[in-house]
């Protein structure tokens, strides 16, 4: 009777640990508990990382879904550390990790009112702080950290308030908003040029790159926007519908724009910059479809020397492979 009064014990306390949280260590501080929430949270979403790489097909899409929205099965913790813990900072850490993380769980509507009413109030580097960390935030969070970069313009923290609006929620109309409210008053931020070489992603980005060649006086931000404008025109040549000779018209306009890139960057002496754009105007010129192909040097599996040029006028496939 006792060794089955002692696997009865056994078991009871087996269920209990397996069924209820652990106690929570009175001594953490909120910021500790915030962490260890965090530390939980990556822990259990890294174990589908072996699932994702061994399935496939379908059930490793399924798997990946499941990774991405993970956050949702945590979202009510961090959602009741942030009522437990109103006055503490981590509150709205907790809140903001919510917005970020939490899409498709019952809190997440509920932290998008809490987070938008401290957008108001919250001193702006703060703001700024969290915002960035956020990713496709909702529009209305969005909104109201326009204006509140609206209202305190004259402070140079709502510049990159602006630029945490813009680079996490490119596709979304507040961000556009606050990208060219950005490069009106503030085009001396730091952000103001990346922000400039995201216009050129938006599918009416040019018309934006094109007034800020014709406007802006600032050679950066006139050459960002040339090769941004002449990028996303490479890009367009490689469109299926495209007549051959729309094709070379605009492919024409594309090298226009990355030449006056590398001009522009020339004068401002950015040699990074520089650099990409001569590397994108050279692959344009040299490796599109309709250019002859550059020479290509090398051995073939019997350690024979060849060059390209020495089968022109043949049929030739060309196989680039790699062995890591």
């Amino acid at each position: 009777m006792r060794r089955v009064g002692w696997c009865a014990l056994v078991l009871g306390l087996a269920v209990q640990a397996h069924g209820q949280d652990p106690p929570k260590d009175d001594k953490q501080t909120p910021k500790q508990q915030y962490d260890a929430l965090v530390k939980e949270f990556n822990a259990a979403r890294a174990k589908l990382v072996p699932e994702i790489n061994k399935a496939k097909g379908e059930e490793q899409q399924k798997l990946l879904g499941e990774y991405q929205g993970f956050g949702k099965h945590y979202a009510e913790k961090f959602y009741k550390l942030a009522e437990d813990e109103p006055k503490d900072p981590v509150a709205a850490d907790a809140l903001f990790w919510v917005v970020q993380n939490g899409s498709g769980s019952p809190v997440h509507q509920k932290a998008t009112v809490k987070v938008t009413t401290l957008v108001r109030e919250m001193p702006l580097k703060d703001l700024t702080r969290r915002l960035t960390n956020v990713r496709g935030a909702p529009e209305a969070l969005l909104e109201a950290a326009l204006k509140r970069a609206e209202k305190e313009e004259a402070d140079p923290q709502a510049a990159d308030l602006l630029a945490a609006v813009v680079m996490g929620n490119l596709y979304q109309p507040t961000a556009k908003k606050a990208a060219e409210r950005l490069l009106e008053k503030y085009p001396d931020n730091a952000a103001a040029e990346r922000v400039v070489s995201l216009l050129g992603r938006l599918p009416d980005g040019a018309d934006s790159l094109k007034r800020i060649l014709e406007k802006d006086t600032k050679p950066r931000l006139k050459a960002a926007a040339a090769l941004a404008l002449g990028q996303s025109l490479v890009s367009q040549t490689e469109r299926p519908n495209l007549s051959p000779a729309d094709a070379e018209k605009v492919g024409a306009e594309a090298e226009k724009y990355l030449t006056m890139a590398i001009e522009l960057y020339g004068k401002e002496k950015a040699d990074a910059q520089k650099e990409e754009a001569q590397r994108e105007l050279k692959a344009f010129q040299t490796l599109r479809v309709g250019k002859e192909a550059p020479e290509i040097k090398a051995a073939d599996l019997d350690g024979k020397e060849f060059k390209l040029s020495d089968y022109r006028g043949k049929v030739v496939l060309l196989d680039f492979w790699g062995d890591w």
